[in-house]
C-alpha cells in the first residue's frame, strides 16, 4: 500500500512545471483509482505524457498499467492484464465522453484500475478546490 502511494506521488511529481509566468489551467483532470489508492493527474497543457502505474495487488500479483495523457484526454496505452480490454477502450476526451458507453471512464478490471476524466468545474464540485499542480508558481 505504501509502495502504491509512493508511485502515485511520483506520478504527480513527474509532471512538468506549468505556467512559468502565468497560471495556465489544464482542460481536465484524471482521477486514477486503484485497489488501494486514488490520486489526481491534470491533463498536460501541451504535449503528451505517459505514466507507468505499477502496483502490488491485494492477492500478491504485480500489475502494470501505462496511462497516456494529452491536452484533450487520456487512454490506457499498455496493461499487464491478459484481455487488454482497457487498452481497447480507446481515448476518452471531454468532447467524446457523452458518446462513450463508459462515459468518462476507462476500466482495467484485472488490475483494479479505473481512470475517470473530469472538467476543472466537475473536479472543483467534488473536491471544493482543484488539485495542486506540482511546480506551479504561486502569485
Amino acid at each position: 500500500m505504501k509502495k502504491l502511494a509512493i508511485i502515485l506521488l511520483a506520478l504527480l511529481l513527474a509532471l512538468p512545471a506549468y505556467g512559468e509566468e502565468e497560471k495556465t489551467m489544464p482542460s481536465g483532470y484524471v482521477l486514477v483509482s486503484t485497489a488501494t489508492q486514488a490520486g489526481w493527474l491534470p491533463l498536460p497543457i501541451e504535449g503528451e505524457q505517459s505514466f507507468p502505474l505499477a502496483q502490488l495487488l491485494p492477492d500478491g500479483t504485480q500489475s502494470l498499467n501505462v496511462i497516456h495523457l494529452t491536452p484533450e484526454g487520456m487512454w490506457m496505452e499498455e496493461a499487464s492484464c491478459e484481455g487488454q480490454d482497457c487498452v481497447g477502450q480507446g481515448e476518452v476526451t471531454l468532447e467524446n465522453r457523452d458518446e462513450r458507453i463508459l462515459y468518462n471512464m476507462i476500466i482495467c478490471l484485472p488490475n483494479q484500475v479505473v481512470l475517470q476524466l473530469y472538467t476543472p468545474e466537475e473536479t472543483m464540485e467534488m473536491l471544493g478546490e482543484l488539485p495542486e499542480i506540482t511546480g506551479q508558481k504561486e502569485e
